[in-house]
């Protein structure tokens, strides 16, 4: 069935995912302002997987404001962290039922619950990343493996509309995954993008010279440890469990392999791009976990070192 779909945000994440909706089928809109409202009003959505060559023009209807009285089946909320609250009294006046938040958050969801009421809130977080150069995005899709795109009800359900959301993801290409807690999945997706992000502005280059920095990569990886200890010992959980390998490898077999990690295609497009051009984002998320961390009595002090070079 053909749906209703608003992108609020149309950056690198809001343009992949509305585009490739729209190319499975799905009535897409997308909501773009200032100099990305201007591109896609001009040129339209462009968009070019990693690794290809060819560039695939999607038609979708461009809005650069959000009404009251337009609906939608669902809303995807494409914000940095550090945006979402000043679009908080737009989406609350909008009739829409169904708001997907894809943003990174280790805060928790009241704020986003106080302006929307709890059963209009769905939590999530995408498994692409990519760039925008000259009008195009050029995007890769993560591996199911590594970081699926997640969704989740708040109290953990696997409702209709989860199911139906997880259709339509999966349908226009991506890998889904459904949790049922989402806050331990985010707060521990922030524990390990965290640092992986910060280390960029640590080492003052990109993922490749990273790579070569023997004393950034100790030092991202012993914050690594840290915020995964916290985790667990704190009750809040490491969920995905399969995460837990960054607290049990041995701390020079986890050196060698995010040496490789940081040296590869990968890790420019889904790393460091996004850190290079989300560098406030990272800044709010990062405090905000040490911050709670703080308020459960524990003091990140390794990654402290990476977000003072913020």
């Amino acid at each position: 069935m053909k749906r209703r779909i608003l992108i609020f945000g149309a950056g690198v994440i809001g343009s992949t995912y509305g585009g490739l909706m729209a190319a499975s089928g799905q009535k897409v809109t997308l909501l773009a302002r200032n100099k990305r409202l201007k591109e896609l009003t001009n040129n339209g959505l462009l968009l070019q997987k990693d690794e290809q060559e060819k560039v695939q023009k999607i038609p979708v209807k461009i809005i650069s404001e959000l009404k009251p009285e337009d609906t939608y089946d669902f809303v995807f909320v494409t914000l940095r962290k550090d945006q979402v609250r000043e679009s908080l009294p737009v989406l609350k006046k909008n009739k829409s039922r169904n708001f997907v938040f894809m943003v990174n958050n280790p805060s928790g969801y009241d704020e986003w619950t106080k302006a929307l009421g709890q059963d209009r809130v769905i939590a999530g977080f995408p498994g692409s990343g990519g760039k925008i150069e000259h009008g195009i995005v050029f995007y890769r899709i993560v591996s199911g493996l590594i970081q699926p795109t997640t969704i989740g009800e708040l109290n953990g359900r696997i409702s209709v509309r989860i199911k139906e959301l997880k259709s339509i993801l999966e349908n226009a290409g991506f890998k889904v995954s459904i949790s049922n807690n989402m806050d331990a999945w985010q707060k521990t997706h922030v524990a390990l993008v965290g640092p992986l992000g910060d280390v960029i502005y640590f080492d003052g280059g990109n993922n490749y010279s990273v790579a070569r920095n023997s004393a950034a990569i100790k030092l991202m990886n012993k914050a690594l440890k840290e915020n995964f200890r916290f985790l667990k010992n704190s009750g809040i959980g490491i969920v995905p469990r399969k995460l837990n390998f960054i607290q049990i490898m041995p701390l020079w077999i986890l050196n060698i392999t995010m040496k490789y990690v940081f040296n590869t295609k990968w890790a420019e497009t889904v790393i460091s791009n996004h850190a290079l051009n989300a560098r406030n984002e990272m800044k709010v998320i990062s405090n905000d976990f040490i911050a709670l961390a703080k308020e459960k009595g524990y003091h990140l002090k390794e990654f402290k070192k990476l977000v003072e070079k913020i």
